[in-house]
């Protein structure tokens, strides 16, 4: 399935203002067939918040969550026969799982026949690469997370590329310290251990990794407003910049240059088993310091989680031009070396030109074998708040100790009553020989019932 341009389609949205110039470009229209496909699969409240921000690109999409109504939002912009509701048998009564991963797995589990009715379709198996989008601070993406890469992992091997890379990648979000308690970090620590776990068996590419802590302080000091002058909330935000990102990034190979970064060095780059870092800078003058650039662009990014810039295993970076305008070849050289020494693996390089940009632009892409800094933070605060936890209910038994009310303890229980009452009829009205008549059943015959 081609998308359409991007000048073409209606359905961007605020997003439109996250977009580089040169998507908007005569030249890319003009290849749009050779766009990479990509399918995105959104698991869970906050995995459908994230693809359905991708789906404003055109590529097909699919929700799966036991909450009819927090996929309803999304009923503009994504299918009702691709919102699948993962209901329980077992919890018929449940929508949602209260950020219990547990239960999300175990209703995952329950409902497997779905999650294998989708990695099975056609648009998830004619697909080039497969995202799947989850929260993993929350429960029903999370605890649905292990069951949905098992069926996707076994499909994809079909798609598998030069060296056996699976191109199916993960994109998900780390909670920010204000999100209160124990359960969200334990959640997310889960999460990215089965990530891990499947890198490690070669059983899916790259994860690339919203860091909420980051976006928290960065996006109050300026807040994205649409043309009504509506302010976007900072998690839509960070949605849609990685949604822009990606369109930004697959469109690399579409771009005529010295140097390409074609559509197989793409796809390997994003189906290396790690943790994958996107990052853009706009704006690159003559007179500014490369290396510093460089240095820059690996290291700092708004909303993507930071890591160890170092030993990567495997990178790239893209260096966009005027058309109007001549790079000079030392800075495409420098900055191929400077990338080159700070990732420390082999880095494809691309120059391209277009007629839209005004100003240099570079994107760097780099897969780290390891999970970003975050994840030791997190493990701190999952520590803090299970001690914060345990002096909570231990406070609380002390609190209910201190009442001295322990006499009362038994004050409701059944032997207790001494009233019992019964819905009196005509018959209890009747005074005439009134002890020759057979006695009605009583209130008191259901005290075999215990409370």
């Amino acid at each position: 399935m081609m998308i359409k341009a991007f000048g073409e389609n209606e359905k961007l949205g605020a997003i439109k203002a996250l977009l580089s110039p040169h998507l908007l470009s005569d030249e890319l229209k003009s290849e749009m067939d050779r766009y990479p496909s990509q399918a995105i699969i959104g698991l869970g409240q906050g995995g459908g918040r994230i693809a359905a921000e991708l789906s404003r690109f055109g590529y097909p999409t699919f929700l799966l969550n036991s909450s009819k109504s927090d996929m309803e939002e999304h009923k503009n912009l994504i299918p009702e026969t691709h919102r699948i509701v993962t209901s329980s048998k077992d919890f018929p009564e449940l929508e949602g799982t209260d950020k219990n991963a547990q239960l999300g797995f175990e209703i995952a589990k329950e409902n497997a026949d779905l999650y294998k009715k989708v990695a099975l379709d056609d648009a998830v198996q004619d697909s080039e690469f497969v995202w799947v989008c989850v929260s993993l601070g929350g429960g029903t993406g999370n605890g649905a997370l292990k069951v949905a890469l098992a069926y996707l992992s076994k499909v994809r091997e079909n798609r598998a590329l030069p060296g056996g890379k699976i191109p199916l990648g993960v994109i998900c979000s780390l909670p920010s310290s204000d999100e209160r308690g124990s359960a969200f970090r334990r959640n997310a620590l889960a999460g990215i251990s089965v990530i891990q776990q499947l890198m490690n068996e070669n059983k899916m590419g790259a994860a690339v990794v919203i860091d909420n802590e980051k976006m928290k302080d960065y996006y109050a000091n300026s807040p994205l407003k649409t043309y009504g002058g509506l302010e976007i909330d900072a998690k839509s935000y960070s949605n849609m910049v990685i949604a822009s990102a990606l369109a930004e990034i697959s469109s690399l190979p579409l771009l005529d240059g010295r140097s390409v970064f074609d559509k197989t060095e793409l796809l390997t780059t994003l189906s290396t088993p790690g943790w994958l870092s996107i990052s853009k800078h706009k704006e690159l003058r003559n007179d500014e310091n490369i290396e510093s650039v460089i240095g820059n662009l690996f290291n700092n990014n708004e909303v993507l989680a930071t890591y160890k810039v170092q030993n990567a295993v495997a990178g790239a970076v893209a260096v966009l031009y005027p058309s109007s305008k001549n790079i000079s070849p030392k800075i495409a050289d420098d900055v191929f070396r400077y990338t080159s020494d700070l990732l420390d693996t082999k880095v494809n390089l691309s120059i391209s030109k277009n007629s839209k940009l005004e100003n240099l632009t570079l994107y760097g892409l780099a897969v780290y074998p390891s999970p970003s800094v975050r994840i030791q933070q997190l493990r701190e605060e999952l520590s803090q708040w299970e001690q914060l936890e345990k002096e909570q209910e231990e406070a609380k038994k002390q609190a209910s100790s201190a009442l001295g009310l322990d006499e009362f303890d038994d004050f409701f229980s059944s032997g207790n009553t001494t009233v019992r009452r019964k819905k009196m009829t005509l018959d209890d009205l009747e005074f005439e020989d009134n002890e020759n008549k057979p006695k009605k059943a009583k209130v008191a015959d259901l005290n075999d019932i215990d409370f």
